[in-house]
């Protein structure tokens, strides 16, 4: 089946068109699957409460707001953090300003890593209209924000991946998987994650030992382990080299949740929605054939 035959499959009234009787919800305003209330943080506030908070609550992006008067002044992501704790680019200024101070580097204002570039919805758009900016930004979530430029409340991949859930649309996994997987050996170290993580643009790597999948790793579960308490006395006795050289399998998911190639895409996003997870590992024959997330639903979307 073609990609256009997978679009006017969509467009007509299969049970995932946006345009169908039973996706009225997501046809009209944002706000009918965007997350409302949102939490936002202060410019000021510390990089290290901000990964406490993403750890804590589960957010992979967390808005940066004036606390006066509400208006949008950037974003943070869990893939910024990562940057900054090892990953990329960001990880010069900690090198640079802070001479490799982690503890240093982690006090200071969040305004020092955030994106300004903010691409942001209005509450009163369609869920077409943030998609399509979604894919122009290559960015996985959007503040959704008033005329004010307030923030209301926050749009993500996550919730458009749920509006496939429990819904057979008649797409194979196969068919919208990313074949070619960058995977990470378990010997990995966190700090080597990290950089391949920034270097690939990727938020995840399955980590595999023989073709077989035995854990994944993901931006989330590097941010969760900084959070902890343990990693906060090394950061605070400035041994970083330590943490960095944890292998990642002692922080990954070791208990994989994985699905066939030849199953539906509805039962992907419905595995993601009650898992909470961003993509899932393809096995077939117990050998990794691909990977799915949630921006692959994106592209039966228009």
């Amino acid at each position: 089946m073609s990609r256009e035959t997978f679009r006017r499959t969509l467009r007509g009234k299969g049970p995932v068109s946006l345009k169908g009787s039973a996706a009225k919800k997501c046809e009209g305003d944002v706000m009918h699957i965007a997350k409302s209330p949102v939490i936002t943080m202060a410019p000021t506030t510390p990089i290290y409460d901000a990964i406490k908070i993403m750890a804590k609550e589960g957010f992979r992006r967390i808005p940066i707001a004036d606390p006066g008067t509400k208006t949008l002044t950037g974003i943070v992501t869990a893939t910024d953090i990562v940057d900054y704790l090892g990953g990329g680019k960001k990880f010069e200024i900690v090198q640079q300003k802070f001479s490799g101070n982690i503890f240093k580097a982690i006090n200071e204002p969040i305004k020092l890593i955030m994106n300004q570039k903010i691409f942001t919805v209005k509450i009163t758009a369609d869920i077409s209209e943030a998609i399509q900016l979604m894919k122009e930004g290559n960015v996985g979530g959007l503040p959704v924000v008033d005329d004010g430029n307030r923030v209301r409340a926050i749009i993500t991949e996550r919730d458009v991946a749920s509006i496939f859930a429990d819904r057979i649309s008649g797409i194979k996994v196969s068919q919208l998987m990313t074949e070619k997987v960058i995977t990470a050996p378990p010997k990995t170290t966190i700090f080597e994650a990290e950089k391949t993580m920034i270097g690939q643009g990727f938020r995840r790597l399955p980590i595999v030992s023989d073709g077989k999948v035995v854990g994944i790793i993901t931006s989330m579960d590097i941010i969760r382990f900084f959070g902890s308490k343990m990693v906060f006395k090394h950061l605070k006795s400035g041994t970083i080299t330590q943490v960095l050289n944890t292998p990642v399998l002692e922080i990954a998911t070791r208990d994989v949740v994985t699905i066939a190639p030849d199953a539906d895409v509805g039962q992907a996003a419905k595995i993601m929605r009650e898992k909470n997870f961003g993509a899932l590992p393809v096995v077939q024959n117990e050998r990794l054939v691909g990977i799915i997330t949630e921006r692959d639903f994106f592209k039966i979307i228009e």
